[in-house]
């Protein structure tokens, strides 16, 4: 014979469950925690020319997947001997905002300490950026500054007052 207590705890604790597994599953479905997936471009080591990497960013907003993906750069690929390594792993060498669909980068000075020198690292370093934020949902074009400041040039060869469209060529 049941005590009629036992039938609350039971119900209780069913009742606790479904709010446990109704919970989990409707933050995993959450936009906020959902990820997408998107192309980061990396230098090729052997073809010096620009490789997509897959990875996931936020869902969230352009740009915290926008961060994500400086993040990604940053990081870099160096357990791969195929990926050369243009952007330093220094943590904050690139910061970005976005505003009306365009994203603004500020590259920090000591970022160009360490770079190779020539125009086709240059090259390659400025669009492994644009490309890779532009694949992101809401960017679809790049402007730099050096530490906050419009600058002609990054290191004498790409012309930095202008906007960046992706080029996939590169």
């Amino acid at each position: 014979m049941r005590k009629k207590g036992s039938n609350v705890f039971y119900i209780a604790v069913a009742v606790v469950f479904l709010a446990v597994f109704l919970g989990v599953f409707f933050i995993t479905r959450s936009p906020l925690l959902q990820k997408q997936e998107t192309d980061v471009y990396f230098v090729d080591a052997q073809t010096m020319s620009l490789t997509p990497v897959k990875t996931k960013v936020p869902r969230r907003s352009a740009e915290k997947a926008a961060r994500r993906v400086l993040n990604t750069l940053i990081e870099g690929h160096d357990d791969d001997p195929n990926i050369f390594r243009l952007i330093p792993n220094e943590k904050n060498c690139m910061t970005v905002e976005v505003k009306d669909e365009i994203a603004y980068v500020d590259l920090k000075s000591n970022m160009w300490t360490n770079h190779p020198d020539g125009r086709d690292f240059e090259v390659l370093t400025v669009y492994s950026i644009v490309n890779s934020l532009t694949n992101i949902d809401g960017i679809v074009n790049v402007r730099f500054t050096v530490d906050g400041e419009e600058q002609k040039d990054f290191m004498g060869y790409v012309d930095m007052r202008e906007t960046f469209i992706p080029d996939y060529y590169v």
